[in-house]
């Protein structure tokens, strides 16, 4: 995985940005550890929990921005890929609009999963993954 991976928009020292496959929740990010392990968020030097810490903010900030998400729900489970990733999920009381689309959080007021059906497929999954990129890299 690394940037070879379309879906992931970002590297920092130590997490990896991917947009997640499904956007049932517009702007679903995964930070995924660089380096290979299977442990969990309490295996993370200092270092590593700054790095998040930072991507987090990054990411909270730019979501504001783009589409005013009202909370964020973090969950790190490891269910069915073992690799130390955090998934964030942005929650809307407002629908979000992305290219002339509302996007509405029919989980609103529950837990993010099992998730709803993505509704973004294909080129525009890309698209919003290089839309996100290009907003990320041009707060740098």
């Amino acid at each position: 995985m690394g940037m070879s991976d379309p879906l992931v928009i970002h590297e920092s020292t130590h997490w990896l940005w991917k947009i997640h496959t499904n956007q049932a929740h517009l702007g679903h990010m995964v930070f995924i550890a660089r380096r290979t392990t299977e442990g969990s968020l309490s295996d993370c030097s200092q270092e590593e929990w700054a790095d998040l810490q930072d991507q987090i903010a990054r990411y909270e900030e730019i979501m504001a921005q783009l589409f005013a998400p009202d909370r964020f729900n973090y969950t790190q489970f490891g269910n069915e890929w073992a690799q130390l990733h955090v998934h964030a999920f942005p929650r809307y009381r407002t629908a979000a609009n992305w290219r002339d689309k509302t996007y509405a959080d029919e989980q609103r007021g529950s837990a993010p999963s099992p998730e709803a059906p993505s509704t973004l497929e294909g080129e525009e999954l890309q698209a919003f993954a290089d839309c996100f990129r290009d907003e990320l890299h041009a707060r740098n």
